[in-house]
C-alpha cells in the first residue's frame, strides 16, 4: 500500500514503526520542520519531504495522486481538514484519515468528507491495517489475540489456482478458504471438491506473514470491491 503521512512528529514516527512491522508499505512523510524532517530521514527507512503538507504543490511532489491512503497528523485540526480535502478533491485519494485534536470538530470532519477520524496512534494503525494492504485485497476481519486475519479478494484469472479444487491446491501457509461467491452471485461453502473459477470472490483465513504470497499468487490486483 502507498501511504502519504502529513505531519512528522512522534505520532507519525510511531505509526510508521507499527505499520512497517508486518507489511511492506511504501510510506512518504511530509514534515514542515526541517530538523524533524532530518531526524525522520535518518531514523526511518522511508521517503521524507520537508515542506507544507497543505500546499498542493508539495502534495504533488509527494505523488499523492498515486497514494492509496492519505493521513494527516498535524497538531492543527484546520490543517488536517485542508490536507484531506485536497487529497479527495484534487488527487482523488481513495481513503483519507485525519487526526482530530479537538473532539468538537469530529462532526465537521465527517460532514466535509473525511473518511476516517481518529485520535490515538494505535487506533490509527488498526484502521490502516483494515484498509486495503495490497491492491485488490482487503482485510475483512482481524482476529483478536492472534496473527490471523480474514482476507477478501477476487481470484486472478491468471492464477494457477483457477480450475483446481480446494483439495488439489496448496495455499500459502495452509490458508483456508471459508466462503466463495461466484461471479453470478451464487454463494458456495468450501468443500474439498469445490473447483475455483476466475473471478471468484473469496474469503480466506490466513496468517499475516503469508499475506504477501497470497496477494502475489491469487489476487486479481485490478479488481475493485463493490
Amino acid at each position: 500500500m502507498k501511504i502519504v503521512i502529513v505531519g512528522g512528529g512522534k505520532v507519525a514516527a510511531h505509526l510508521v514503526s507499527l505499520l512497517t512491522a508486518e507489511f511492506e508499505h511504501k510510506i512518504t512523510i511530509i514534515e514542515m520542520r526541517r530538523e524533524t524532517s532530518m531526524y525522520l530521514a535518518d531514523s526511518l527507512d522511508i521517503r521524507v519531504i520537508n515542506g507544507d503538507g497543505s500546499d498542493i504543490h508539495v502534495l504533488e511532489v509527494a505523488a499523492v495522486d498515486q497514494a492509496d491512503l492519505l493521513v494527516s497528523l498535524t497538531g492543527e485540526d484546520e490543517t488536517n481538514l485542508v490536507v484531506c480535502q485536497l487529497g479527495k478533491i484534487h488527487f482523488n485519494v481513495a481513503t483519507t484519515v485525519a487526526r482530530v485534536n479537538n473532539p468538537k470538530n469530529m462532526d465537521t470532519f465527517r460532514r466535509l468528507g473525511v473518511d476516517k477520524i481518529v485520535c490515538g496512534t494505535k487506533l490509527l494503525a488498526d484502521i490502516i491495517d483494515q484498509e486495503i494492504n495490497y491492491a485488490g485485497m482487503r482485510l475483512a476481519f482481524d482476529i483478536p489475540q492472534s496473527n490471523m486475519g480474514i482476507l477478501e479478494f477476487y481470484l486472478d484469472p491468471q492464477s494457477d489456482a483457477v480450475g483446481k479444487t480446494l483439495l488439489e491446491y496448496t495455499f500459502p501457509g495452509q490458508a483456508k478458504v471459508v466462503l466463495v461467491t461466484r461471479p453470478d452471485g451464487k454463494v458456495e461453502l468450501p468443500t474439498g471438491d469445490l473447483r475455483m473459477q476466475r473471478g471468484d470472490r473469496m474469503l480466506m483465513v490466513a496468517d499475516k506473514k503469508h499475506y504477501e504470497k497470497i496477494w502475489d499468487r491469487l489476487v486479481d490486483q485490478e479488481a475493485t470491491f463493490t
